[in-house]
């Protein structure tokens, strides 16, 4: 079992019959209907296609179930969720609402969610040890399950569409040119892993692994690509790579910033206040850079406390940082495609959905 799910799993699993509050900020949709901000909490994935997104506080009674993954289509029409109740929701981001009921498939805890470049296939996968692809049109399977080596902790689509990457132990490669009938990679590659991988569009696989090791692929093929990144003293938890593919942030208890091409560091360590780094994105726009740090091996994971750091890329100074809005881990994140939105997601039952700040000087909403 990888790194994430052995310290992850077993935690708040217990569904709670509760009486919660879905919060959505007054001012949650602009004068174009596009989300702004708002925060979902004790969300229950089948709770119903028309339950609509309002901007007025409400109070209904749901199940709790943890938020595990979440991915923006890349039109950023949808926004996908993947639940502990084994469930995945589709939520549609301009009609203010789930976009269809829940769709069932797996048999344990959904952990990673990812759409195809053309936004036509939706892929998750779950600690069942398999990865399914949905048509989003339809909401339909299109194929038999995906199987792994015991789990399924991250997903990666191929910038051209046509190969899924598929972390477990490992990570191996799938031929989806025709997704109704996946070729599976005769070999699987990279052990150790530690944090979630990242792809650039011209097929370049970076993954992060024990020792503060990142280790470059050339990713159809792969194969190492030279001598790996060392620079961390702990482990690499989290991988991020800016959308023009020449910056790669490591992060660990600090976040270490690397030119891509020369292999080289090119900035003193971002500093993180002594919490690993647990999740980290660039913007697409490329202007800012978030990393969510806390203590992701408490015994309790109702306890910590996480919370953002936020750096424009321009200087990397660090911006001001709204309140993250969670109890306990946080355990999902994703940039919208256009930049404006950041969804986070945690076992507390929350989606949040909010602008960040940025170095034009707009003010967040939390």
């Amino acid at each position: 079992m990888s790194a994430r799910a052995a310290r992850l799993r077993g935690r708040g699993q217990v569904a709670r019959a509760l009486t919660l509050t879905l919060k959505f900020a007054g001012s949650s949709w602009d004068k174009t209907r596009r989300l702004v901000a708002v925060h979902l909490c004790g969300h229950q994935p089948d709770a119903g296609a028309n339950t609509r997104i309002r901007s007025n506080p409400y109070t209904t009674s749901l199940d709790a179930t943890e938020v595990w993954a979440t991915a923006f289509s890349p039109d950023g029409r949808l926004l996908a969720t993947g639940h502990g109740a084994k469930t995945v929701q589709l939520w549609d981001t301009v009609e203010q609402r789930r976009a269809g009921p829940a769709l069932f498939g797996h048999t344990d805890r959904v952990m990673s969610v990812a759409f195809s470049p053309d936004g036509r296939l939706l892929a998750t996968g779950s600690l069942d040890g398999t990865a399914r692809l949905w048509d989003v049109d339809s909401r339909t399977l299109i194929t038999e399950p995906l199987d792994s080596a015991g789990f399924v902790d991250h997903l990666l689509f191929a910038p051209d569409g046509q190969s899924l990457y598929i972390q477990g132990r490992t990570i191996r490669r799938w031929d989806i040119t025709d997704p109704r009938q996946p070729q599976k990679g005769q070999r699987h590659f990279a052990n150790h892993l530690t944090s979630a991988p990242v792809l650039s569009t011209d097929g370049l696989l970076i993954t992060g692994h024990a020792g503060g090791v990142a280790q470059l692929w050339e990713a159809q093929e792969q194969t190492r690509i030279d001598a790996p990144l060392r620079g961390h003293e702990s482990d690499v938890t989290a991988l991020a790579l800016a959308p023009s593919g020449d910056v790669l942030a490591t992060g660990s208890d600090d976040v270490q910033l690397w030119d891509v091409r020369t292999r080289q560091m090119i900035h003193e360590p971002l500093n993180c206040s002594g919490d690993m780094v647990t999740e980290m994105a660039f913007s697409l726009d490329g202007r800012i850079l978030v990393a969510i740090r806390g203590d992701r091996v408490s015994s309790d994971p109702e306890e910590p406390d996480f919370s953002f750091n936020i750096w424009e890329t321009t200087t990397w100074t660090e911006l001001p940082r709204p309140h993250i809005g969670h109890s306990g881990h946080v355990t999902a994140s994703a940039f919208s495609p256009d930049s404006r939105l950041f969804a986070t997601g945690g076992i507390d039952g929350c989606l949040r959905i909010r602008t960040l700040p940025t170095a034009m000087g707009e003010r967040p909403l939390t």
